[in-house]
């Protein structure tokens, strides 16, 4: 989906507003959509240990971000995954117990070291980047109107514009963050989560 589909969405409440910068904010509402949802989740094609680092990088296709790991397996089973202060705190103690962590999303820190050729795959939440030139076909035509009110909602707030209204940002805000907040639940309890298969090759 391409970012210029919000604007039909979007242009007629911030009257006057180029179209790029309709478009730099409905990317900058998805990624906060998708970052305070949950609602895109993947699993991400299998990376392979090299027997010699505890660490898996898990690179992204471009305009891709990973939010959150959410699950892991290790040679096709459950790998147990735990936040980045007690994976740290394990990993310096010497701690040989079966988990793994991340510090950035990016680099994947595995327990105990595997031998080389072991697939390790994850169950993440993704968003866009701030780069991203387009948005995945499923999610904006699920949450087109949602993320239109996020972007409605930062333009109106833009000091001095012609269309600036403090005010109306404040209902449409509102609205987002409503949204937001019925989405969330319902990922939550997975009854709207789009988990859905990677093509894409990650390392």
């Amino acid at each position: 989906m391409q970012w210029s589909e919000f604007n039909p969405y979007v242009a007629p409440y911030v009257i006057g507003c180029p179209d790029p910068l309709i478009e730099q904010h409905a990317r900058l509402a998805a990624i906060e959509f998708c970052r305070r949802t949950s609602c895109w989740q993947k699993t991400l094609d299998p990376v392979v240990t090299d027997g010699v680092s505890n660490l898996v990088e898990l690179e992204n296709e471009t305009g891709l971000q990973i939010i959150k790991i959410k699950a892991v397996s290790v040679d096709g089973r459950s790998h147990p995954v735990t936040d980045s202060s007690n994976g740290l705190k394990l990993a310096r103690s010497g701690s040989t117990q079966n988990y793994c962590f991340t510090q950035d999303n990016k680099t994947l820190h595995i327990s105990p070291l595997q031998v080389s050729g072991i697939a390790v795959q994850v169950d993440a939440v993704l968003a866009p980047s701030r780069t991203a030139a387009t948005l995945d076909d499923v999610i904006g035509a699920e949450y087109l109107h949602d993320i239109a009110l996020g972007a409605i909602t930062s333009l109106m707030r833009l000091p001095k514009q012609p269309w600036t209204d403090y005010n109306a940002a404040g209902i449409y805000s509102t609205q987002f963050t409503s949204r937001i907040a019925t989405v969330a639940a319902k990922v939550s309890r997975g009854f709207m989560a789009q988990k859905m298969r990677s093509h894409a090759s990650y390392l």
